[in-house]
């Protein structure tokens, strides 16, 4: 499978609370970019389904309140290897917000990070 990453991703676990039109969660992040979130989950949502996320990096003193979008998921580990769970592209990330992600991936960034042109 082709990747399609402009943003430098960095390997994170921190809780999100994300809400759908049904239902409120949490669950743990794996990683983030400026441009998105991978959040674990054994219950990944719909494709193109919206939600609204909020959440905090360790050491960052911002609260991150966006909505973003399911570009692509992963319910079952088993038929791939690839963790369960779904990726999430941010629609509504201020530039502010996204530069903090961008920074703290950058200071963060260790082996398992990872950047595709």
């Amino acid at each position: 499978m082709e990747e399609h990453r402009q943003d430098l991703r960095g390997e994170v676990a921190f809780e999100v609370h994300y809400r759908s039109a049904q239902e409120f969660l949490s669950a743990y992040s794996a990683n983030i970019s400026g441009g998105g979130i991978f959040i674990r989950t054994q219950e990944p949502l719909p494709l193109n389904h919206a939600v609204r996320m909020r959440f905090t990096l360790p050491g960052v003193n911002h609260q991150f309140d966006c909505h973003g979008i399911v570009v692509w998921a992963n319910p079952s580990p088993t038929k791939s290897f690839l963790p369960a769970g779904m990726g999430i592209k941010f629609v509504d990330l201020v530039a502010e917000a996204r530069k903090l992600i961008q920074d703290y991936v950058t200071r963060n960034s260790g082996p398992g990070a990872s950047h595709r042109p």
